[in-house]
């Protein structure tokens, strides 16, 4: 958890856009990454290099997320599938004057990069947060298990294997109404609307959906926090 914090923004996912992600953070004190640095967008590059100066400088931190994920478990040796988005997020750290400093400062700081983040009412993942997180299931389980279970829908959602039309993980939001009382998330990952999303459960709970498909021809969204009323955080 960490401690308590003025003047903080958290933004949405960045896809390769540094100029989006330098205006969006503004004249904030402190930044809330939500992960997917790179991908899609022209400068992945320069997007890492941003986020890791304010990282190393204790303005931002960050979650761990779906592509900085691929990114990372490339870059230590492990065997990941190529496409054309990864493809081109390495071209563009290859190709920086800087690239290989890139490369060595985004593993040494990945490596120790949370899936969650806890502060105050809020709680932060790139994509969604698992009840275990807040407290054990009511059956044992293996604590690998567990650990997989909580740290894949950081990651990924709440995905149970069906696909959509276009064959796309159909998304649900069962965990919002799981949150414990007074807590908030603030995710990422999942396109809801055009603007910052508050998805409301059935009973009361409330999670923040900041991806607003910076990267597919959409903004890069943020929020302001805290406040003592998530419907009164100024959006943009």
């Amino acid at each position: 958890m960490i401690s308590k914090l003025n003047n903080i923004r958290a933004i949405g996912d960045v896809h390769g856009h540094p100029d989006s992600l330098e205006a969006a953070a503004g004249s904030a004190d402190h930044i809330i990454l939500l992960g997917d640095l790179v991908d899609r967008g022209p400068d992945s590059a320069g997007v890492l290099r941003l986020a890791l100066n304010w990282i190393d400088s204790g303005r931002a931190y960050l979650v761990r997320s779906n592509h900085d994920d691929k990114l990372y478990r490339m870059l230590i040796g492990n065997n990941i599938r190529m496409n054309r988005e990864l493809s081109q997020t390495l071209k563009s750290i290859a190709n920086a004057p800087d690239g290989k400093e890139l490369k060595e400062r985004f593993i040494k700081i990945y490596a120790d990069t949370p899936h969650i983040l806890r502060m105050g009412q809020f709680v932060f993942a790139h994509g969604a947060v698992s009840p275990f997180h807040f407290a054990p299931p009511d059956e044992p389980m293996n604590l690998n298990r567990l650990r997989r279970r909580i740290e894949n829908m950081a990651l990924y959602g709440e995905v149970r294997g069906d696909r959509d039309e276009e064959g796309r993980p159909v998304r649900h939001y069962d965990w919002v109404e799981s949150l414990p009382e007074g807590i908030t998330a603030v995710v990422g990952h999942d396109i809801r609307a055009e603007q910052p999303f508050i998805h409301t459960a059935d009973n009361g709970r409330r999670a923040i959906f900041l991806d607003t498909g910076c990267g597919k021809g959409g903004p890069l969204s943020y929020i302001d926090l805290p406040s003592e009323e998530v419907g009164q955080i100024p959006v943009a």
